[in-house]
């Protein structure tokens, strides 16, 4: 019985090793064939009349319009706390209570801080250019990515319910066009703006046109725990260092938001339990797979396991998911667990010159940020994002890829597979 069960063992490891390598490089090429019909596709229905291209929206940039309207009413931005306290409004900071102009987080300060001589002598001593292009290939999409949350938290104005909600995401809207800008500038100076990935055009792309509760969940969930994560691993690079701490704050809020909003009561009950929503939710979070893969080689140029970057960034957007009363078609552990299991594999079979041993892909640990960045997402997603896969969930994986039980496939060496259809490259 022990030899049978044994037997069944190899045979259903064998079975997953095949289908691993088969189909993922079959699903590979399928998928990069249609990729660019794909992009056409959703760029033809896009509401966003945007430019990936130059970084701009149609109509040009209007720099004019930039300093006499945009910035001047950020400069004159008045606090209600200060000319009307008995209003009982809490808008001002600390600094200016005390009668100073807290102006360090204004447009032009933060562009200058992001585009000197020094910062940029700096990055051509620190990174080689490969890398610096890298870096700018990354930044890239989250310059993009602003300028989509521009767009979309402005359309969600009309949709969240409330006088609150409605003011809550028209700060969010001056906060993405601060980023957008900013970041733009300073990505410039890195080396220059990029177009997007097709696949992460196609995410944008589908979020922006999504309707109501779905475009809430892909925007404030998704995209903003994607700008999170991004701005906490890069938050001490030189050029960056000075501006996405502080968008690190504003984005926590726009999660904090999403969550604050369901405890309000903000969304309804068929949003939250209804199979055809969750299905709807899960669909904007699948294009994230091909993003992996088309920004890998990028992230692995600065030494970053891309992996482990999208592994957390998952974390967070299961856990503010069922914090906002939005969960997805799979309960979140089980979620997260298949998604480990997936990376380990893909590790194991496609690249076994890094495998290293299972792991959990998906923990976040105290160190791996600075303490500021730690504590802020502690506060907006909770303790469990610390705690990692149960160790029920990280021994069935172990087992599935345990090489001692595993039988050594034909036409392979040490039954891994090598180059030869890779899915990252097929």
């Amino acid at each position: 019985m022990a030899d049978l069960r044994g037997v069944r063992g190899r045979a259903s490891r064998w079975a997953l090793q095949t289908g691993f390598l088969r189909g993922g490089a079959v699903a590979s090429t399928l998928y990069k064939a249609t990729e660019p019909r794909l992009r056409r596709y959703v760029e033809r229905r896009s509401p966003m009349d945007y430019d990936d291209a130059s970084a701009c929206f149609r109509g040009g940039e209007m720099s004019e319009l930039v300093g006499t309207n945009y910035e001047k009413s950020l400069r004159n931005l008045w606090k209600a706390e200060l000319v009307a306290p008995h209003l009982g409004f809490k808008d001002a900071t600390r600094i200016e209570k005390k009668g100073a102009a807290d102006d360090s987080h204004g447009i032009a300060k933060l562009i200058a801080a992001a585009t000197t001589e020094e910062v940029k002598r700096e990055l051509e001593e620190r990174f080689t250019t490969d890398q610096r292009n890298a870096l700018c290939h990354i930044m890239s999409a989250i310059v993009h990515g602003e300028a989509y949350a521009l767009y979309t938290s402005a359309s969600l104005i009309p949709i969240v319910n409330g006088t609150g909600a409605k003011l809550g995401m028209a700060m969010q809207v001056m906060e993405e066009a601060k980023h957008f800008i900013v970041l733009r500038e300073a990505v410039r100076t890195l080396g220059g703006v990029q177009p997007l990935a097709d696949s992460a055009r196609i995410l944008l792309d589908n979020i922006a046109r999504a309707e109501s509760y779905t475009k809430l969940f892909g925007m404030n969930v998704l995209v903003e725990s994607f700008a999170i994560s991004l701005f906490a691993t890069f938050a001490e690079y030189p050029c960056l260092n000075q501006i996405l701490p502080q968008f690190h704050l504003d984005e926590s809020r726009h999660s904090g938001f999403v969550k604050n909003y369901a405890k309000a009561g903000g969304i309804p009950k068929h949003v939250t339990n209804s199979a055809a929503e969750k299905g709807k939710r899960m669909a904007v979070v699948a294009p994230a797979l091909p993003v992996i893969f088309d920004y890998k080689p990028s992230f692995e140029l600065l030494g970053i396991d891309v992996f482990e970057f999208f592994g957390k960034f998952l974390n967070k957007v299961t856990r503010l998911a069922e914090d906002s009363h939005m969960p997805l078609t799979i309960p979140r552990k089980e979620f997260l667990a298949q998604v480990n299991f997936l990376a380990n594999a893909y590790q194991y079979y496609y690249e076994p010159g890094q495998w290293g041993g299972f792991r959990d892909y998906t923990r976040i640990h105290e160190g791996d940020f600075t303490k500021e960045i730690t504590a802020v997402e502690r506060e907006v997603f909770g303790a469990e994002l610390f705690a990692g896969l149960s160790k029920r969930a990280l021994t069935m994986g172990r087992k599935m890829l345990d090489p001692r039980l595993r039988p050594t496939p034909r036409g392979t060496r040490g039954g891994r597979a090598g180059k030869r259809g890779h899915p990252a490259t097929a």
